[in-house]
């Protein structure tokens, strides 16, 4: 009979898993800043909000880069052992951690796929990419329904992240954090 060995875990996440987290939240406040405040941009002839919002997309497709590779080497490397709590409070912490990559893959995806059938040009940091895709209206506006809800239950998810640290670094005082040197 052949057995599975067991994946093996670490007490603590490595440096590129650090980076990579601390990195993508600092872009992520960023953009969900910048988000919110330029689409109340009038739209004009000085071409300011085509500017931050292709300074916003330029953002957008970094994270989705990013958390691209974030799930790539989460799946190459060795698991981070749970911390120790009550059962339903883990399956929450992994359901909200799920959902946190679910959205954080979705949120940038949805943003791009409404720039691509917006007719518009996209632009990565002033390098034009090619056209994808014809001018879709509906499309366009589905993918900006699913980016606009997907941005908010982000926001809800990243609430409850920070949330969680703090219970554990000031009310527990686990040592959580210590899992992310």
């Amino acid at each position: 009979m052949t057995t599975i060995a067991p994946i093996p875990t670490h007490t603590r996440y490595d440096r590129f898993s650090v980076l990579l987290h601390w990195l993508m939240a600092a872009l992520l406040i960023a953009e969900l800043g910048l988000g919110l405040w330029m689409t109340g941009l009038p739209k004009d002839a000085s071409g300011i909000r085509a500017y931050w919002f292709n300074i916003h997309k330029s953002i957008g497709m970094t994270l989705g880069l990013l958390i691209i590779t974030r799930v790539v080497w989460a799946i190459a490397r060795a698991r981070v052992a749970a911390v120790p709590m009550a059962p339903l409070l883990q399956r929450l912490a992994q359901a909200n951690h799920g959902l946190l990559y679910l959205f954080m893959l979705l949120v940038p995806l949805s943003g791009f796929l409404g720039s691509v059938f917006s007719g518009y040009p996209i632009r990565f940091f002033g390098l034009k990419l090619p056209q994808l895709a014809e001018r879709w209206d509906d499309a366009k506006a589905f993918m900006s329904i699913v980016h606009e809800c997907s941005v908010y239950t982000l926001m809800l998810l990243i609430a409850v992240h920070v949330l969680a640290f703090v219970h554990h670094q000031f009310i527990l005082k686990d040592g959580l954090i210590r899992r992310m040197r």
